[in-house]
This record gives structure tokens, sequence and C-alpha cells, in this order.
């Protein structure tokens, strides 16, 4: 009999836990093609996935530190919704986008939305919680799921490796560096003023490329940071998220395996020289680096730590401060749509909604012909269409760019 699947809830996934409860801190994406989806033989096949997957059936369990994330054996479940006039390019419409998985009372980490729209497309919403599965973990779950539609055989995962597992394996060989207070970047857009600002809230924009576009993810830096110097002077830094799996461990694991680093735009910096400061940075094994005083996050109630952030959260998201980088920018990758073909149903694309968090997040995935890309921001920075504006001068530099991989 094997054992059932336990995985300690490492420091990151707590905190993640305080900005799921802040607001909504998920890892969603959306399947969008053509053909009728039949929920019961969808969630036939989720619950297959599932089984050969148990991270994704986990329960919060524990205090402190001695949380665990616990296999429940109860997989996540496929939800029909009526005929919507959603087109799956922001939240507009969208109202069920808005519910948040909530880990508290044994509630699950993912579900599903099948989504018949108007437009003749189908949307299949795979909604997971942040806190226990990362962007390659998402990735995989949605793979598993239409293997198993297909029928075909499927990967698995039984990996119960932590983030903080795969720093310790790394701790030795991170050279020393002396502590420095981090650089308090400018953000892209500009904010409504505070009195203007209202109740916290996240909106998204997904926009498209008619090609793929070589080394987007520098490309973007520098088109981003020269975005926030028109608004104002100073330092541009981005979070770039590095997945461990198949850099720093073998394993696949559904969890949070992702390390990050910091990717300081200069002005006038080339592709090069960011890909160059990034390879210098993985190499020192930098995405390793634990934050400073980490590990105390095992000793503070998530209802504590909720409590201090929000006193600070309005400054934090809308001020200049070492608090938050300019952004975050997520590279997903080289992938096909026909992976996420199944009978009776043809997959258009997979793409991301970006985590309800910093001041910016822009996800991409490059596919064979086109690329598609997700941004993120407070409702706060597109009170005059600034989030617009910038999405809308983004597609026209890269589709007239012609650069592709």
């Amino acid at each position: 009999m094997s054992t059932p699947y336990v995985r300690r809830v490492s420091a990151l996934e707590r905190y993640s836990l305080v900005l799921n409860r802040l607001y909504r801190y998920h890892v969603d994406g959306i399947l969008e093609g053509e053909g009728e989806v039949d929920a019961k033989q969808l969630q036939q096949a989720v619950t297959r996935a599932a089984a050969a997957n148990t991270a994704i059936r986990v329960r919060f369990r524990g205090l402190l530190v001695w949380s665990r994330w616990v296999d429940s054996g109860i997989a996540p479940q496929v939800h029909l919704l009526p005929l919507s006039d959603w087109d799956g390019s922001s939240e507009n419409g969208a109202d069920f986008l808005r519910q948040r998985l909530d880990e508290r009372g044994g509630g699950p980490i993912a579900d599903v939305l099948v989504v018949p729209c108007r437009d003749g497309k189908t949307r299949i919403v795979f909604r997971t919680l942040h806190a226990a599965i990362d962007g390659r973990g998402f990735l995989h779950w949605v793979s598993e799921v239409c293997r198993a539609m297909r029928d075909e055989p499927l990967q698995g995962s039984d990996s119960r490796l932590t983030d903080l597992d795969i720093q310790a394996r790394y701790a030795d060989e991170i050279p020393e560096e002396p502590a420095a207070e981090p650089t308090a970047c400018i953000p892209v857009l500009q904010p409504a003023a505070k009195d203007q600002r209202g109740e916290l809230d996240f909106i998204w924009r997904r926009v498209m490329i008619d090609h793929s576009v070589a080394q987007l993810l520098p490309r973007s830096a520098i088109f981003l940071a020269e975005w926030a110097r028109k608004q104002q002077a100073g330092p541009v830094g981005f979070t770039i998220p590095v997945d461990y799996r198949g850099l720093r461990t073998d394993e696949m694991g559904i969890g949070n395996l992702t390390g990050y680093v910091r990717l300081t735009v200069p002005e006038g910096a080339t592709t090069r020289q960011l890909m160059v400061q990034l390879g210098q940075r993985l190499k020192a094994k930098a995405d390793c680096r634990q934050f400073p005083g980490i590990k105390m996050l095992f000793w503070l109630p998530v209802w504590y730590m909720l409590r201090q952030l929000k006193k600070k959260v309005d400054d934090v998201l809308h001020e200049v401060s070492p608090a938050l980088p300019t952004g975050g920018i997520v590279s997903m990758g080289q992938v096909n749509a026909d992976t996420y073909s199944f009978p009776g149903f043809k997959a258009g694309m997979l793409y991301g909604i970006p985590g309800a968090v910093g001041k910016l997040n822009v996800v991409f995935l490059n596919y064979p012909d086109f690329t598609v890309i997700s941004f993120s921001v407070p409702a706060s920075y597109n009170h005059d269409g600034q989030l617009d504006a910038l999405t809308a001068a983004y597609v026209n530099h890269f589709q007239a760019s012609g650069i592709t991989s």
C-alpha cells in the first residue's frame, strides 16, 4: 500500500495564502477552442488525472510550521456554466472568475469551469490556488487532463519537493553578497489619486501577436521600461520566475518549485545585455537565494500577516518603494495547441490570467505561429485607460517588428 501524499507547506506558500485572502491569488488559465465539451466526461478525465497527480487533490492541514498539504482523495470538480457573452479577453463578463478558492475549512485547491460562449467558442477555465501550485505545475495539470480526455497514458507525479528543499540543496553554492536595500523601482503606469482608488481590484487583458517572437522576455522588459520612463524617471526592475524543474531538479512536481531573480533594466539596455544579466544570475544560483527572514513566516499566523499587510498594501501597490519592483514577467515557454485538443474539442490556445499581485504582471506563451500575452494590474492603474493604451502599443510594437523565433 502506497504512503498517502503529504507535502509540507513552504514559507513562500504560507505567504501566498495571505495574498489570497487579501484579494485572490490564483494560477488560472483558459483553454479556448471549438466544440462541445461533455462536463460528465470531462469530470471523469479530471478524476483520472487527479488520481495520477495527487498533489492536485490536497487540502490544507495543520498550524504554523506544522502545516501540510494532505491528499483528500477528492478530485477537483467540473462545473458547467450557462451560455455566456464573455469573449475571454478580459475580466469583463466573467463574474465567475471573481470566486476565490479558499483553503480554510478544507476547501479544494483547484476546480474546472466549462463556459460555452455566444461567440462560438468553448472556454474551459482551470482555476488553481497559487499557494499549492505554480505555473509549470499548472501546465502539467492541464496537459494531464487533456491526455485523459484522449485516453492516453498519463505522466503522473508524486513529488513532495518544495521550493525550500531545492534552495537548501544549493545553499552552499550561492556566493556571499553584502546585504543591500532593494532598489525602489518606478511603476510602468501611473495610478489614480489616492482618494479615487476605491476598493482593491485587479483587472487583466489578453492580447495576441500573429507570429512567435524571439527573446520576448527581454524585449518585453525593455519595452515596458521605456514606457515607464515616459511617466517618470527612475530605476526599473522586474521579477522573473525561474522554474526549478529540469534546472535544479529532475522531479516533475505540481507544487511551487519556483525561484525568483530580479532583472534590472538600465536606460538603453539591449536584449543581449539583459540575457547576459539573467545568465549570470542563474549561474550564481541567485534563484535559490532565500528571502531574508523568510523562515519566520512559519511562525506567524496567516491572519496576523494579513492584518499587517492590510495596513500598508495601498502604499506598497501605488508608491515608489523598495517593497515591490516595477512588475513581473513570466515566460511559460513554447507550446502547441494540439497538446490541448481532444475528441470533440479543437483547442485554439491556452493562456494564463496573471496572478493578482504587484503593480503589473505579464504572462506569455509562444505558439509556433502566434504569441498570446496577458497583462494584469490593480484597477487603479487603468482609471483613465492606461492599461488599455499600454497593451495596444505593445501589440503594435511587436506586430510591426516582425521579429520571429
